[in-house]
């Protein structure tokens, strides 16, 4: 309805309203149009009045109803801010002419009604007032009342009497009806008024009250709209869950889910979650039908809700789902108001499911290797097929072997699968507990502990003793129960690990050689070879240490690491103790691997040594990976040297001494057995190879043995303690000289039976010649040849000398040295049985032994020159000179002697010497000086310290003219010259021989080296302290020598060179001039000739190439 602008305030309006004036202040009183039974007239016209509609006009002629609370309610309100910060309390300034339901919905927010809520009004209206405006609007808000009250005051003082005879005049009209019909019986004179009332009523009842009905009617459907319209989104969550579940729009749902709930805890009353913030709900217009509706519509929204948490448990329980996902699917269940904890629920089934997946692995991989350990068809321990297997393996090892194709090689692909199963667990470990321990510590931390809203899993509520023992309401015994599963987990890994390779047992302590198979484990392959065995074995300790390293990093509580740091070293103990077994093993049958084929490197030994070296140093590498292994990572700001524990360099030791032993005695075992080829089939290309070296000729084999001894010796175990003593810093010097000792007895074993056998035949023809030949050496004529059997003991050392030359030309020398020494010795055993000796047979031995002592002059030792002079005594002391003239046998003497110079003609002698200097930085008070910075000397010497004086007169060393007395002439061994300087130049060394040699004096060149230009010869920087040496070879060669020097020379046992076969390693101030040097020198210089000719040829086909 139309109803008249409002005052300003409400209670202005209430005071106009109830005393029917126009104005808080009028100028005069206006009396009532009605008397005082208006009211009850109005009383007796109720009925009627509820017929009248609110929005008909006041105008019209139907009696004025007299309104309900509430319609003087809305009657009184205005719009109005009673905080004039606003002109309108709607924002969107509601008119006049708004209908009532909606005005009811804003009537809690105007001050005239009896619901006023001052929280609600200023929540909705005043929102984003500022504070000052709402401390201005109260001041005025007090100011109007304080306005009204005096008013108030004004309208009773200015009008008090007229209330006093308003009050008289109505008393005595009152006395009056009351003394006429104002009685009881009458009803006060309002009987026939109520009758007629009666009537009327009676009569709209039924002339209205379809029309009443209809309208209750149609205000049920608008009131029912308005619901449905107002909570459409609460009527349509049901089907907006569902079509978000099957979108899998999940957080979508969520969002619907938790809006309706909160749609429907206010409308069902409940308190709202202060914390939220959220304002509570008004339920006006909802009624307990309304409710019921809600009801049901909320039941059904549960079930939707308890299928949608079943859908998210399933996801919960998905183990291959994203850490981030399964987050997501945590915070959606709690959202839901699961009864279950979800986080629990999760690492629950995420527990189960890691150990099961991890025994399950495991039992694959387990079945994998059994299966191909079945299908391999080495099912026994054979030395050969394990001595085929190693060949291939140190083939193999300068290349990766894990990276190799295993298909074709059933041992492979056994440690392939038993790598694999380390792999699989590890990745596995890798894949699941970071995940696992994440979730795990937020669960810990309380991260989950606001979304239980103190409601523990089981949906019970904690009491206050239980809620103290928890830790932001988290159940300490799920804490303990969280760190108690990462435990296990990695128990779990550790213990398939160990399960798997035996780590639990102790390893075997005691050595049975009888029986390899004793004391290895069950998880190596049948003729599982140490060069495999040490590969795989550093893959996996390396996987091991790598799983390790990435788990630690995820900060893991408690002691479950520690089962992981445990593994590592039982892991590494196992893993030494099976690599030294197989070491020793493979080392006692290494001598199988011999093909005497000669090393196209250096064909002074087989390559057999190649193979031995390539096959040792790889197993102590790996045991050194293993040993040094760190389970943890280091930072990277700290990069220390490993450290490798004393016990497992001690075990380490002890395999490498013994490997060494057991091959040493492999070696003297080839010698002396006939040659068996491990593979027939390739016996055919390997004989090609071997050309002319007869592998089924023991002296070949011992032979080729020696001269692998030689190169052992002075080589490879030099190289092999090296490069063990770098590594594990440690001193072997006393092993070395041990093992030194032994390849020399062996040597002399070896070589000893050689000589002896040959010797032996050479004895038998000079015993044949000299004593069973019928030679009279008393009576045979002056010599006119040399005896057959002389000729046949040469030949004999000339086939030796051939199958030496045509195996190992290096030993020539040195056999024949030996078997001249044992010939010499016959000779002069045999000839002191001769009794007499006449001129004739005087004159024939002596030939006879002239003609072998210059025919192997070269070979000629002191030992086989004392013994030939022995010879030459002996035959003199048996001679009888009553059967010559003396003049006679001076005569013969002579004519022999001119015979053996003439055949000296065509000879010449070597002497070999070196000349250098030696240099050493000064230290102290003398290197203050800046032109003294090193002492040197320049020298000429002789090997192994020789005395050259018998025949150096003297020798010149001429120096840098600023030294005094440049010109330094020394005449006395040793023939040096020593200084002190700063600078580096050229000297001049003239060497004077004595005048019986008739030679003319030798001059050479030498440059004065203070400084290393190069490491030294284990590659290390060169130390302070060392001395700089620069020495060179060299030889005096004398050729068609006079006498004199002939026999001065062979005096001093100095008619052959006599270098050394091999490099002293004792001594290390000696210069290692050898045959061994000049030999490795030879190759080198061919090794640079064979590169420098295959640069040449690159680049002439680059060149053919642009051309």
């Amino acid at each position: 309805m139309n109803r008249p602008d409002l005052p300003e305030y409400a209670e202005d309006a209430a005071i106009l309203r109830f005393y029917h004036l126009d104005s808080l202040e009028p100028e005069v009183w206006v009396d009532d149009e009605e008397g005082p039974d208006k009211d009850q007239e109005n009383g007796k016209d109720s009925s009627i009045q509820q017929f009248q509609h609110p929005e008909e006009d006041d105008t019209m002629n139907i009696p004025s109803i007299r309104p309900s609370e509430s319609d003087i309610d809305l009657q009184a309100i205005d719009d109005s801010d009673p905080l004039g910060v606003y002109a309108s309390i709607f924002p969107d300034e509601m008119s006049r002419n708004t209908n009532i339901t909606q005005l009811k919905e804003k009537a809690t927010m105007m001050i005239t009604n009896k619901k006023f809520q001052p929280r609600q009004f200023l929540l909705q209206v005043h929102k984003d007032t500022s504070y000052n405006d709402l401390v201005s609007g109260e001041e005025r808000l007090r100011r109007g009342v304080d306005q009204r009250a005096e008013a108030l005051k004004n309208l009773v003082h200015q009008n008090f009497d007229r209330f006093v005879s308003a009050k008289n005049t109505i008393d005595h009209v009152y006395e009056e009806m009351k003394s006429k019909q104002l009685n009881q019986q009458q009803d006060y004179g309002t009987i026939d008024i109520q009758r007629s009332l009666d009537a009327a009523n009676t009569r709209a009842e039924q002339v209205y009250g379809p029309v009443v009905e209809r309208r209750n009617r149609v205000d049920k459907v608008k009131s029912t709209l308005y619901v449905l319209q107002r909570y459409r989104f609460l009527f349509n969550l049901p089907s907006s869950l569902l079509e978000s579940i099957k979108q899998t729009k999940y957080e979508a749902a969520i969002r619907d889910y938790k809006k309706g709930k909160y749609l429907y805890q206010a409308l069902q009353g409940g308190s709202i979650d202060r914390s939220t913030g959220l304002p509570e709900i008004e339920e006006t217009g909802v009624t307990d039908l309304h409710r019921k509706v809600f009801d049901k519509v909320w039941i059904e929204v549960n079930k939707i809700v308890i299928e949608l948490q079943n859908v998210l448990l399933r996801m919960l329980a998905d183990p291959w789902r994203s850490m981030d996902d399964q987050e997501k699917t945590i915070n959606f269940l709690f959202d839901l108001d699961t009864t279950k904890d979800p986080a629990w629920f999760y690492l629950d089934s995420q527990y189960q499911w890691i150990t099961g997946l991890m025994k399950e692995t495991y039992d694959a991989s387990v079945t994998k290797i059994n299966r191909l350990k079945a299908e391999d068809p080495d099912t026994e321990e054979s030395a050969v097929k394990r001595s085929l297997s190693l060949k291939t393996a140190i083939e193999q090892s300068q290349s990766k072997i894990s990276e190799l194709n295993v298909d074709s090689n059933s041992e492979l692909r056994i440690w392939k699968a038993i790598s694999d199963l380390v792999k699989s667990q590890s990745k596995l470990l890798l894949r699941c507990l970071p995940d696992f321990w994440r979730l795990s510590k937020a669960f810990i931390e309380g991260k989950f502990a606001n979304k239980l809203a103190a409601v523990s899993p089981m949906g019970i509520m904690p009491d206050a003793s239980s809620s103290r023992r928890r830790r932001h309401g988290m159940d300490m015994a799920k804490v303990e129960q969280c760190q108690r599963m990462t435990g296990d987990i990695i128990d779990r890994y550790a213990s398939l690990i160990s399960e798997y390779f035996s780590l639990s047992e102790k390893n075997s302590q005691s050595r049975k050689p009888m029986d390899d198979k004793l004391f290895l484990p069950s998880f190596l392959p049948v003729n599982a070879n140490s060069i495999y065995t040490s590969e795989y074995l550093t893959l996996i300790i390396s996987d091991l240490a790598n799983c390790v390293n990435d788990i630690n990093t995820i900060n893991l509580a408690g002691d479950a690491f520690s089962g992981l740091t445990d593994l590592m070293e039982k892991a590494r103990s196992k893993f030494i103790d099976v690599l030294c077994k197989c070491w020793e093993r493979d080392a006692k049958t290494f001598f199988m691997l011999e093909e005497w084929i000669l090393d196209p490197q250096n064909p002074q030994f087989t390559t057999l040594l190649k193979r031995y070296y390539d096959y040792h140093k790889f197993c102590a590498r790996s045991a050194f990976k293993i040993a040094s292994l760190s389970a943890v990572s280091d930072d990277l700001g700290n990069q220390e040297k490993p450290t490798i524990a004393p016990n497992y360099i001690e075990k380490i030791r002890a395999s490498f001494l013994e490997s060494l032993y057991t091959f040493l005695d492999g070696l003297v075992q080839l010698a002396f057995t006939d040659y068996t080829p491990l593979n027939e089939k390739d016996e055919l290309v390997l004989a090609k190879k071997r050309d002319k070296i007869d592998v089924h000729s023991v002296d070949v084999r011992i032979l080729l043995t020696v001269s692998n001894l030689d190169h052992m010796r002075s080589n490879v175990m030099r190289k092999l303690f090296d490069l063990f003593e770098v590594a594990y810093h440690i001193q072997m010097e006393e092993d070395l000289r041990t093992l030194i000792d032994v390849v020399d007895q062996l040597d002399e074993i070896l070589f000893g039976d050689y000589i002896k056998r040959k010797s032996q035949m050479i004895r038998d023809i000079i015993k044949q010649g000299i004593l069973m030949s019928s030679i009279d050496w008393s009576s045979i004529p002056k010599p006119q040849e040399v005896h057959p059997f002389v000729y046949e003991a040469l030949m004999t050392l000339v086939m030796v000398h051939s199958q030496i030359s045509s195996a190992t030309k290096q030993l020539v020398g040195r056999a024949l040295s030996r078997l001249l020494e044992a010939m010499a010795t016959d000779c002069l055993d045999n000839f002191r049985q001769v009794e007499r000796f006449g001129m004739g047979g005087m004159l024939q031995a002596t030939l006879e032994i002239e003609f072998m002592h210059q025919t192997l002059s070269q070979y000629v030792t002191p030992a086989a020159s004392d013994t030939l002079q022995l010879i030459y005594q002996t035959i003199e002391q048996a001679y009888d000179p009553q059967q010559q003239q003396s003049s006679n046998l001076k005569s013969e003497l002579s004519h022999v002697k001119e015979l053996l110079v003439f055949s000296r003609k065509r000879i010449s002698i070597a002497r070999p010497f070196y000349y250098g200097s030696i240099a050493y930085p000064l230290n102290g008070k003398k290197a203050s000086d800046a032109d003294h910075t090193h002492k040197w000397t320049v020298m000429v010497k002789g090997l192994n310290n020789e005395d050259l004086s018998y025949y150096i007169k003297k020798v010149v060393f001429k120096l840098h003219e600023t030294y005094p007395n440049p010109l330094r002439t020394v005449e006395n061994p040793p023939f040096e010259v020593s200084e002190t300087g700063w600078g580096e130049f050229e000297i001049m060394i003239k060497i004077h021989f004595h005048s019986s040699t008739a030679e003319k004096p030798v001059m050479v060149y030498h440059h004065l080296r203070l400084h290393p230009y190069e490491d030294d010869i284990n590659g290390q920087p060169w130390p302070k302290d060392k001395p700089v040496m620069s020495l060179l070879y060299d030889e005096f060669v004398f050729n068609e020598p006079t006498e004199s020097l002939y026999q001065t020379f062979q005096q001093h046992n100095a008619l052959t060179v006599n270098l050394p076969n091999k490099k002293s390693i004792k001594d290390s101030s000696q210069p290692l001039f050898s045959i061994q040097l000049e030999q490795e020198e030879a190759e080198r210089l061919d090794n640079a000739l064979q590169a420098i000719n295959a640069q040449i040829t690159l680049l002439k086909q680059r060149l053919d190439a642009l051309e």
